[in-house]
């Protein structure tokens, strides 16, 4: 290359660039879970009657 070439800004490397610092940080937590978070939903035993044998 010659001496011109280095002086040159290259379009490819645009992405180079990197993206404005936040105005603000966010800071993230983790929520606990437990097992029972993950477990069935509670059932309405009426509702689950009707649903089963009708009214």
């Amino acid at each position: 290359m010659t001496a011109q070439h280095g002086d040159e800004v290259d379009p490819r490397a645009q992405w180079r660039q990197l993206p404005p610092e936040p105005e603000r940080l966010i800071e993230e937590t983790a929520v606990d879970t437990s097992a029972s978070d993950h477990g069935l939903p509670a059932i309405d035993l009426t509702e689950d009657f009707v649903r089963k044998y009708g009214l």
